[in-house]
């Protein structure tokens, strides 16, 4: 007898193969392993006792980026080989195997770049199949060259000697490429009628030039992995100027690149998580706290978001003496999606940057850069290149399910096969960009896994004026499948989190804060307390106080606006006239006609509003320009009141103390009362700043340990963009600890509406495995 060997996980594109065959020949095995639909075969002349040893043997020291989920050994028939090899791929069957993700260049790629001898010197889209692009490069599964945007390119006899050979690093690495078979890079200038036209200067020469641009003060946009980013010298205040008014991006800092890690270490403080996230595969941008400033590049904040450089590309751009750091941000104008075809980025880059180095390879799908913090619970801000698309849950309902996300950070997750795939960061709805971005990526991912979309469950958020309910609409009329589930937004938060913690039948009390979501009863919700579980449903028990959302999404732009609903009494809405407080005389008296006219004004539980409302008291008169900017300016002041973080999480000198309403809602309006009044008593904003932190985050923990107490639930879960702001989560976890009870939070999903699709999908699993058991009690 013989053993055959299921092996899934992200086993494909990564070496994985490779490293089977050497370490198979080298302890003498016999057998084969090949790629199929479902992950990696491996046949072995061995039963099965024999294969169970094998196995543990070959599956160690594995390439850096290749993971085992999990295998299975089957006896069969033996077919008597001799010796090992690696056969073809199998294409028949169920696809179930993870997509690849793009990886950052690796050290053996570097060194043969920068090496004058080797044929690859220089060459800016060197690779192996420990790094370089996957998903952006890939049209369809299996992950084959003639599946990627390489197809065009014939390899020549040196790259395809390679390719063939199983003891090369290169071996099947579907990318591949050199000077004399594939992609360059070609500079773009503007013309005299302002168009980008190509010049005679192409590969090194193109690369040494835009280095000189960049030097001289110039904006160039370059291709990445998965888009263009717009690129200038982070240390030239007037560079960082222009590219802030060409993008109409007129506060929200900007990413920063460096080539390596003692760059950063100049930049930003460094923990050790910090490291390990810059230096992943995924190649993520961090956010840390900054120690040299910037000018312009992060206005009004502490912390510094810094990527190393990691293409072939970037690093070449540094060799040839760019500067040490550059500004790093997406190619396009305020909020819109990046730009990754080449024709679309020389026609919308043209008013914004001066240069334009254009790779030849096509980019397949848009990829923003990833985004996470430097450590603490809840690490990611943007899960996109690098990190996704990739499977993070196991569900109990086969699925076909297609969750079509919320209409902000949005996102797609499928399920199927008992998993739960989520997509990369797609962007705002609102853009028509986004929403072609938001079929394409359907479209994709159904027909990379040969999903039958008639047999399709659709998901979508409760809103019924949510762009995302309109595609989930389109999506059941096209593929003819059922009407879409409808999931109130709040729920799917704290689903998300249970369905990556494989939590499905556990009580818990959710805790869910950000800024807007439907609510069952037609209001805005954004500060909710519920309990219960996935199986079993989620009842709201309890939220923040209601308070009136004047001039609807208005208020979500203005915090004075959101402060001039959030406070009842009208005699401390007057001490809000006072000069220290530096609202315009006509501005004020407008949201006081404000405030009579609209007292049926909708209603709103927003978390995010809260925050909002204080930044006002605390100082933060203007409009926003990005979202959540006044709560992320509120967080910086906090900071600085403080020297370590327990100064904080044990409590605060001072801090608000927070009680229930009459309705048993957790009720701020005597903290902002007291914050206005310290305010106006010189005590200094970022003490104010802190003593709200600290004080809502402990009574949120508290009222949320007390519904515990009564459900005899010992998890809490927490879910919400109000969780990214670091010292409030800080708060909130380190007093619930104290009362004695587990937290739970999102790890491999963001917090803020990124993690709503993989909730939605949690959700409508959960719904219809209780409609499929009490079904299959009713037939028996």
């Amino acid at each position: 007898m013989a053993s055959l060997v299921n092996i899934t996980g992200v086993v494909q594109g990564v070496g994985f193969r490779p490293h089977i065959y050497r370490r198979a020949i080298s302890m003498g095995y016999s057998g084969w392993v090949a790629n199929n639909p479902a992950g990696v075969q491996l046949y072995l002349e061995l039963d099965r006792a024999a294969a169970q040893v094998a196995i543990a043997e070959l599956l160690t020291n594995l390439p850096a980026v290749a993971r085992v989920e999990g295998y299975s050994v089957h006896e069969v028939p033996s077919q008597h080989i001799e010796g090992f090899s690696i056969a073809s791929s199998e294409q028949v069957g169920e696809i179930a195997t993870e997509i690849s993700r793009d990886l950052a260049i690796c050290g053996d790629c570097l060194a043969e770049m920068r090496d004058p001898r080797n044929r690859r010197y220089g060459y800016p889209y060197i690779t192996c199949t420990n790094c370089g692009p996957r998903y952006s490069v890939i049209t369809a599964l299996p992950y084959d060259r003639e599946n990627t945007t390489m197809a065009p390119w014939a390899m020549c006899d040196a790259c395809l000697a390679e390719y063939r050979d199983p003891m090369d690093r290169r071996f099947h690495a579907e990318p591949i490429a050199c000077w004399d078979c594939g992609p360059n890079y070609v500079l773009y200038e503007l013309d005299p009628t302002g168009d980008f036209a190509p010049t005679e200067l192409s590969g090194s020469s193109a690369i040494s030039a835009v280095a000189k641009l960049f030097n001289d003060g110039g904006i160039v946009a370059i291709k990445g992995i998965g888009g263009y980013h717009l690129a200038a010298d982070a240390s030239n205040e007037i560079s960082v100027d222009a590219l802030r008014q060409a993008k109409f991006r007129k506060d929200k800092p900007f990413a920063v690149m460096a080539q390596n890690l003692d760059r950063v270490q100049e930049l930003c403080e460094v923990s050790a998580t910090a490291k390990e996230s810059l230096l992943s595969s995924g190649a993520p941008i961090v956010i840390m706290p900054s120690r040299l400033e910037l000018p312009g590049v992060a206005p009004d904040s502490d912390q510094l978001g810094v990527m190393l450089a990691y293409t072939p590309l970037h690093h070449l751009l540094f060799d040839a003496g760019a500067p040490k750091f550059l500004v790093m941000t997406s190619a396009n104008r305020s909020s819109e999606p990046i730009s990754y075809l080449d024709s679309d980025a020389l026609e919308r880059l043209a008013g914004i940057a001066s240069a334009i180095l254009v790779g030849e390879r096509p980019i397949a799908r848009r990829l923003d850069d990833s985004v996470c913090f430097a450590s603490g619970r809840a690490p990611l801000l943007r899960r996109s290149k690098g990190l996704s698309p990739g499977f993070v849950a196991d569900i109990g309902h086969a699925g076909p399910i297609v969750a079509c996300g919320a209409d902000l950070k949005s996102t797609v997750a499928v399920a199927f096969s008992h998993k739960v795939l989520v997509s990369q960061y797609l962007g705002d709805l609102q853009y028509h960009e986004v929403q072609l971005s938001h079929r394409r990526t359907v479209a994709d991912l159904i027909a990379m896994y040969k999903i039958d979309r008639s047999s399709v469950l659709l998901c979508t958020d409760a809103h019924p004026q949510y762009f995302s309910g309109v595609l989930a609409q389109s999506y059941a009329e096209e593929f003819g499948a059922r009407e879409p589930v409808r999931i109130q937004h709040h729920r799917a938060h704290i689903a998300s989190v249970l369905a990556e913690h494989s939590m499905w039948h556990q009580d818990v009390v959710g805790v869910a804060l950000d800024g807007t979501g439907y609510g069952d009863d037609a209001s805005i919700w954004g500060g909710e307390f519920f309990a219960g579980s996935l199986s079993g449903g989620f009842e709201r028990v309890t939220s923040i106080g209601a308070r009136r959302l004047l001039g609807g999404e208005a208020a979500a732009r203005r915090p004075i606006q959101a402060l001039a609903g959030y406070l009842q009494d009208e005699s401390v809405w007057r001490l809000m006239a006072k000069d220290v407080f530096g609202i315009d005389p006509s501005a004020y008296r407008a949201l006081s006609s404000l405030r009579v006219a609209s007292s049926d004004a909708i209603a709103t539980t927003s978390a995010g509003r809260l925050f909002d409302s204080v930044a006002a008291i605390c100082g933060f008169g203007t409009t926003m320009t990005y979202e959540g900017q006044a709560a992320m300016w509120l967080e910086s002041i906090a900071r600085s009141a403080v020297s370590a973080p327990s100064d904080f999480t044990q409590g605060y000198r001072g801090s608000y103390r927070m009680g229930l309403d009459d309705m048993g809602r957790l009720d701020y309006g005597e903290m902002l009362a007291q914050a206005i009044e310290e305010r106006l008593g010189g005590v200094d904003v970022s003490a104010i700043s802190m003593r709200f932190h600290v004080g809502f985050g402990e009574a949120v923990a508290t009222l949320a340990a007390r519904i515990a107490q009564e459900r005899q639930s010992e998890a809490v879960v927490l879910s919400g963009g109000v969780f990214q702001n670091r010292v409030f989560t800080q708060v909130v976890i380190a007093a619930l600890g104290r009362l004695g009870h587990r937290v739970k939070m999102n790890e491999s999903v963001s917090c803020n509406d990124e993690g709503i699709s993989l909730g939605q999908v949690a959700i409508a699993a959960a719904q219809f495995s209780k409609l499929e058991t009490s079904a299959a009690r009713e037939a028996s």
